[in-house]
């Protein structure tokens, strides 16, 4: 059984693991990262990045880059150390995808069906960050939201860094029906994922979210990234678009400041 060592390999610009993975450290520029990674032909078609750390520290800066943070139990057969040794059990992974899903709010569309419903919920924002981060993990699993991005998210949520863990909360009749969790980062948000436990919630929630981004004058919303039709299609419905990643990194260091 191998090990992965997190500097098997190293070029001038990226150190890889053996498997050819590039690999961030917490002493990386993300910012610097991101240049070289678009500005280079030869590593322009990556997409990801590992790490070895879910400091909140480190994956804020990642996140006030424009990273996309997510995570998972990687190499489930092999052990997997870092440079001082500890064996690791769960990675993040930080996406800067090269076609990037946003919202500008100009372009909003709300269909009739929920306008028309809309009224009959209330939106509450960090109202119950808690609550709604387990909701979702009970949801879709425990997929990518690992336990330690959990932890880390909700640190993010409860003390300043340059990027926010938020929840936007739907309420019918005082009781939590959907939700999801996302990133402030400055005046942009990131949204990375959500529940419902009524037909339409999910798109009540979607839509008193982006209505509340919109009246606080926020730049867009952040809706990452998925080519396939379905998961993308209800973003496109409610007016997201697609951006090619050098124009996601201009729109957004304009925004996060």
């Amino acid at each position: 059984m191998g090990i992965v060592n997190d500097t098997a390999s190293k070029t001038s610009d990226f150190n890889f693991n053996h498997f050819g993975d590039i690999i961030i450290h917490e002493n990386d520029i993300p910012d610097q990262f991101i240049d070289k990674l678009t500005g280079n032909n030869d590593y322009d078609k990556n997409e990801r990045a590992i790490g070895f750390s879910f400091s909140p520290k480190f994956l804020s800066e990642l996140m006030y880059s424009g990273f996309y943070i997510t995570s998972d139990v990687m190499f489930r057969d092999i052990p997997i150390i870092n440079n001082k040794n500890k064996r690791l059990t769960y990675i993040p992974l930080i996406n800067i995808w090269k076609k990037q899903t946003v919202l500008f709010f100009n372009n909003i569309h709300i269909s009739n069906s929920i306008n028309r419903i809309k009224k009959e919920y209330e939106l509450r924002v960090n109202y119950n960050f808690i609550n709604v981060i387990n909701n979702i993990r009970k949801y879709h699993g425990r997929i990518w939201i690992t336990s330690p991005l959990k932890k880390t998210l909700i640190h993010l949520n409860k003390n300043k860094y340059k990027a926010k863990a938020v929840s936007f909360e739907v309420y019918k009749d005082g009781e939590l029906i959907a939700g999801e969790i996302g990133i402030k980062t400055g005046n942009i948000y990131t949204s990375y994922t959500g529940y419902h436990t009524e037909p339409s919630s999910g798109s009540v929630q979607i839509a008193l979210m982006l209505e509340y981004l919109r009246d606080h004058n926020y730049n867009f919303c952040n809706l990452g990234t998925d080519d396939s039709k379905k998961n993308n299609a209800y973003k496109l419905k409610f007016g997201a678009e697609y951006i090619d990643r050098t124009d996601f990194i201009k729109l957004w260091r304009e925004g996060r400041n």
